[in-house]
């Protein structure tokens, strides 16, 4: 009988803590001060050299220059380099190669000066010794080879300790790549099975209104306790959020009207049966008349959809359990499940199983709850429409102005920082809490119609108008050309930095005349460098002359530029000639020479010197809304053109262009963007923003221009030309159409002569005449038009389809259609921004929700951390920080390839000892195993969820690794308690493999961009017919066909909370007394689990150190016959481990090499195999 191991109950406490000496500082701060007394001292033996360091230095300097000589003076350098290593905290071990490297340093140029002149001792006693043997032996030249080798090498370990690793390149933002189409990378949710108690109402929609009695978890195999005599409390529910939003299915009855007409139309007579409105789709059930198949109801998704004008339409053949057709309509307006109501639910509250989890809820609007238990293991896939990134040069608008992620708060890879900011939104002006780095990232570049361009992953979404009129967020991946996307244009936003005070010139010491300098950034100013964007140049000549110049043929421009260069700087001098070689170019060139002023114009961004290399100077887009106007009415007085039409901008500079288009967009002016072609200028691309209509006439009244003649020639065009309507609002008909039904279901009544309206109620072609254009989608309405439309149903303001439409008038964006998309890389940036969750990025509306998983949440209000540990792993760095110090984690968050190999390496490992407990215990599984300790007064073994965050990027890094790791636990840890939650963005077979596949039935996935993505998660259609934010399929080896749940939302908010309160028990607890919060020998061993470097097999071995192989060396040398099948069928073990003990008998002389189909070499003792060859040569 196997030894009963039992677990000793630990009542022992935590240690006390030793009160805190005033100089026991962090190793950070020590280096730092050991830093400076470096530096000190380097200063003071530069001091000595002059003499200014007392009887002490001047000592120290004649023992210096006795010892190495003229290499004295080089020894303040080397200490400068020893203190920038001690500054450099990113390596614990540097004292002692920093010595190495300081003595290698001054020997190397001690004996480099002594080889110089040896007959006078230059390099002191040091370089003599040292340069003695070689002058000797091999003379000068060798020597001075060797002492500069030597200095080579002590300066190249200094550059290694200062600089460090060193980084790969970056790739260009704007570097088109050619990339093979790749599902869609889209954030997910970690949400698994679910149990549903089945209803059958006819008509029911869901009710938002939660019902929150007080939370008491209950668990019955094991009572959750957090500590000795204290009871684990979960955190409250006022810490979540409620749901927001009501769902509002539309027009049922109408609907199902539709769609029996629709399938009787296709000769498929059906009986309609009950309606069930979800959060986020509406199911309608109907039964098929006998004889008819299901598959003909199945091809009919698209007829069904432009009959209903929805999209996309997911047809569900058969239910489960009943003998009905499912269709499912997305609804008009959806709501926003989140964890709260959920957790508050009596059937979380009373669930059996402490892994619990949180789903979400189904089609019919009841909750949906899962056990992780029984599962056992959980693969997540696809896209959940809540992604996050965008290029780096993304520009927004923003409080501090009109600046890029990079300009606003540069980091470094992968890398979070908190940061408040205001900047416009989606919906106002609010402001952001955090700032992401995400790495290197693949992007989408979108090209609207007016030349607005944005950057994004594929899993970021962008405010776009469905066909059906709706408005919602959709992934960069899934937008297609010719699909409309929102330009934000409201509200305007500037910056307000006028203070220049702060800019001090250079010293020059040559004569110079004096300069002013303004202090504050005024209109003048603004005027001053509008001009010169336009028409100006800066040089630096090769005698050393700074020269700053414009050239123009406008005499009024000429005075302006003159007037500022005297108010603003107080230049009166300079030169002035011809603007070009051609006599009858009348252009002329004012030339300023002053590296002052050259100085001052960088300092407020003006450091482009060539044309197609201009943009807005910073000052100017940091500069409050006066300050913009006046730039850009000189820049457009300079360089634009009235037209017949429009007013026009042509530049070389496709930065400055793109900057000046989306400045425009924060005055509420939408303009165009287009490549001008240009005679005799083949190497060079011309752009042209063209304003028109209605826009070109806010520009005259918002920004206007200096000469008269262009303001009058702009407002004589403005009378003259038509006003082209561009501001139109796409895909409304279907809206039109059907609030329109609703209008005359209302207030008319069929009779013999057509309809008949209350008496009092307008009639719609009376007292509408476009209305009718508008329903049929030949015409478009304007924001106008849209005011009219909603005065005229406002007797059904009730109405979704009403409200609907009053949203878009309020937000009144521009609806651009997308003309191009390409693929481009480089570094991905993100802001959070609690509230709206988006931010106006290039003009686009973005969306950019942290998505996190409710499952950890939902086991954080089951479990304390004596009965359920996490490891997470987090490849991008930015999903799972706010989990970091949580003390149910068992190491902190886990970014690297290689440590999360070790911590597979390390729960393997674990769950052998687990089957060993359980073996000598008599127990099946865990929680039987449990329930004896407990009664035993021991303390129980907690489980352990592993949680991977992004699949894609370990497997790219250690894919073999990776898959013998996840599959070795999930064949066997689900007995033990360890349970797997694995998660990708990109469902493909590379990441997504068979043997991944076999071993995780339990499958849930969001929407994705094909048929091929959905089936290889779920191994058939439907996924890509999701709606995004949240709407997900889910399978198990229970349920074989897919279930429709709406997900759980929980902001990074609500998780930092729930978070901080737990932890804020652990602290207050560990204050009031001593007291062992969890019996850390899982987290210790797994500690030293992830710091091992050495590769590792999945067998449990390191290196040669197979316990197997003192046996299976005897095994051969008494068979005499050697072969990996041989030993697998001795030793009982798999082909893989034979084959690697063969390699070490034979690399260690056991064994010789094999020879094809001769049987391999045989020797009775290790190393004979080189005596018999030794002895074979001597024959030969």
């Amino acid at each position: 009988m196997a030894k009963k191991k039992k677990f000793k109950n630990n009542k022992k406490s935590w240690p006390k803590e030793k009160k805190p000496s005033i100089f026991a500082l962090p190793e950070e701060t020590r280096k730092r001060i050991w830093g400076v007394v470096v530096f000190i001292l380097a200063i003071i033996i530069t001091l000595s050299f002059f003499d200014l360091a007392g009887v002490a230095g001047s000592a120290s300097m004649r023992a210096l220059t006795f010892l190495i000589g003229k290499a004295v003076f080089i020894i303040p350098l080397i200490l400068v380099l020893g203190g920038l290593v001690f500054f450099n905290v990113k390596y614990k071990k540097f004292f002692g190669p920093t010595i190495l490297a300081i003595f290698i340093l001054i020997a190397g140029i001690a004996g480099l000066v002594e080889s110089f002149r040896p007959e006078t001792k230059q390099g002191g006693w040091l370089g003599y010794i040292l340069s003695w043997p070689f002058l000797g032996l091999f003379g000068g030249l060798v020597a001075k080879i060797v002492f500069g080798g030597v200095i080579v090498i002590g300066g190249l370990i200094f550059w290694y300790l200062i600089r460090g690793p060193r980084v790969k390149e970056i790739p260009r933002t704007g570097e088109t790549l050619e990339i093979e189409k790749e599902p869609s990378l889209i954030k997910k949710i970690f949400l698994p099975k679910f149990k549903v108690k089945e209803v059958e109402p006819k008509i029911k929609e869901t009710s938002t209104k939660l019902e929150e009695p007080i939370l008491e978890l209950r668990t019955k195999e094991v009572p959750a306790k957090l500590l000795a005599g204290e009871q684990y409390k979960t955190p409250p529910l006022e810490l979540l959020e409620t749901d927001k939003g009501k769902a509002a299915a539309g027009d049922i009855v109408t609907n199902s009207a539709i769609i029996k007409k629709t399938l009787e139309n296709f000769g498929l007579p059906v009986e309609m049966s009950e309606i069930n409105t979800g959060p986020t789709v509406t199911q309608y059930t109907l039964k098929p008349a006998e004889g008819i198949k299901l598959s003909k109801i199945t091809t009919l998704s698209n007829n069904l959809s432009l009959a209903l004008a929805s999209h996309p339409i997911r047809i569900e053949a058969p239910i489960p359990g009943k003998s009905l057709v499912g269709i499912e309509v997305p609804n008009k307006i959806r709501c926003q499940i989140r964890l709260r109501g959920l957790i508050a639910n009596p059937q979380f509250q009373t669930a059996a199983s402490n892994l619990t989890i949180v789903l979400g809820k189904d089609v019919s609007g009841f909750s949906c709850y899962a056990d992780l238990a029984r599962m056992p293991h959980l693969l997540v896939a696809g896209a959940t429409g809540t992604g996050k990134t965008c290029a780096a040069d993304t520009l927004m608008f923003t409080e501090r102005g009109m600046l890029s992620f990079e300009e606003l708060c540069p980091l470094s890879l992968n890398s979070e920082t908190n940061f408040k900011l205001k900047l416009a939104t989606r919906d106002g002006i609010e402001t952001t809490s955090k700032n992401y780095n995400n790495g290197i990232c693949q992007f989408y570049k979108l090209s609207t119609g007016r030349g607005y361009q944005i950057e994004a992953t594929s899993e970021h979404p962008l405010w776009v108008m469905n066909e059906d009129g709706s408005q919602g967020w959709k992934a960069a991946s899934l937008i297609k050309k010719g699909g409309y996307v929102a330009i934000n244009r409201e509200p305007a936003l500037f910056g307000n930095k006028v203070d220049l005070s702060d800019f001090r010139p250079g010293k020059i010491k040559a004569y110079h005349r004096k300069i002013f300098f303004p202090f504050e950034m005024t209109s003048q100013l603004a005027h001053f460098l509008g001009l010169l964007t336009a028409d100006g140049g800066m040089s630096i000549e090769r005698r050393g002359i700074h020269r700053i110049t414009y050239t123009q043929a406008n005499s009024q421009l000429l005075d302006l530029y003159k007037k500022s260069l005297k108010e603003l700087f107080g230049i009166t001098q300079f030169i002035e000639k011809g603007g070009g070689s051609n006599p009858k170019n009348k252009a002329k060139q004012i030339e300023v020479n002053s590296k002052h002023l050259k100085e001052f114009l960088s300092y407020l961004g003006m450091d482009s010197v060539k044309s197609p290399q201009k943009e807005i100077p910073r000052a100017i887009r940091e500069a409050p809304k006066e300050i913009v106007t006046a730039y850009l009415r000189a820049l457009f007085d300079n360089d634009g053109y009235v037209g017949k039409n429009s007013i026009e901008f042509c530049i070389s500079s496709k930065k400055l262009v793109s900057q000046v288009h989306l400045t425009l967009l924060n005055f509420g002016i939408v303009s165009s963007l287009r490549i001008k072609k240009t005679k005799n200028y083949a190497q060079n691309e011309y752009y042209r923003l063209s304003i028109f209509g209605e826009e070109a006439r806010k520009f005259i009244q918002e920004i206007g221009f200096i000469r008269k003649e262009k303001y009058n020639k702009a407002k004589q065009f403005l009378k003259l030309s038509p006003n082209p309507n561009l501001d139109l609002i796409p895909h409304i008909s279907s809206l039109l159409r059907r609030i329109g039904q609703k209008y005359l279901n209302r207030f008319a009544c069929l009779t013999n002569r057509g309809w008949k309206y209350q008496s009092g109620i307008l009639v719609p072609k009376y007292a509408f005449s476009s209305l009718r254009s508008y329903n049929s989608g030949f015409r478009a309405p304007g924001y106008q038009g849209l005011e009219k439309i909603l005065d005229f149903y406002q007797p059904i303001s009730q109405e979704p389809e009403y409200q609907e439409l009053e949203k878009i008038s309020k937000r009144n964006f521009y609806w651009d259609k997308i003309e191009k998309i390409e693929r481009t890389s480089g570094v991905g940036y993100d802001f959070y921004v609690p509230g709206s969750d988006s931010f106006v990025g290039n003009g686009f509306v973005n969306h950019n929700t942290i998505f996190l998983n409710s499952l950890i949440l939902s086991l954080l209000y089951r479990n304390s951390p004596d009965i359920l540990r996490f490891i997470l792993v987090d490849p991008k760095r930015v999903e799972f920080s706010a989990y970091q110090d949580l003390p149910h984690l068992l190491t902190p968050v886990i970014f690297d390839p290689q440590r999360t190999i070790n911590a597979l390496k390390w729960l393997i490992s674990e769950m052998e000892k687990r089957f060993d407990i359980l073996s000598g215990n008599g127990s099946r599984n865990v929680d039987t195993y449990n329930e004896k300790i407990i009664k035993e007064g021991e303390k129980p073994l907690p489980y352990i969820v592993l949680v991977i965050d992004e699949l894609a990027d370990l497997m790219a890094a250690k894919g073999r690794e990776m898959e013998a790791g996840i599959v070795r636990l999930a064949q066997m840890s689900r007995a033990v308690g360890i349970h797997l939650v694995v998660a990708t963005q990109r469902p493909s077979v590379e990441v997504i493999t068979g043997l991944i596949k076999a071993n995780i039935t339990s499958r849930l996935t969001f929407q994705v961009a094909s048929q091929v993505d959905s089936r290889t998660v779920l191994d058939m259609a439907g996924a890509e017919k999701l709606l995004g934010a949240g709407d997900l399929l889910f399978v198990s080896a229970d349920v074989s066909k897919p279930k429709r749940i709406q997900g759980a939302y929980v902001s990074e908010k609500e998780v930092k909370k729930i978070v901080d309160y737990i932890k804020a028990q652990r602290e207050k607890l560990l204050l009031d007394q001593e007291v062992e919060f969890f019996d850390n020998h899982l987290a210790e061993d797994l500690k030293k689990s992830l710091e091992i470097k050495e590769s590792e097999s999945f067998d449990g071995y390191v290196g040669d150190e197979d316990p197997l192989y003192e046996e299976a060396k005897k095994i051969i040398i008494e068979a005499k016959k050697a072969s990996a099948s041989f030993l697998q069928r001795r030793l009982r073990i798999g082909y893989a481990r034979a084959a690697r003990l063969l390699d070490i008998l034979e690399e260690r002389g056991v064994v010789g090499p094999g020879e094809g189909a001769k049987p391999r070499e045989v020797f009775s003792k290790e190393n004979d195999s080189q005596i018999t060859n030794e002895e074979n040569w001597h024959k030969v």
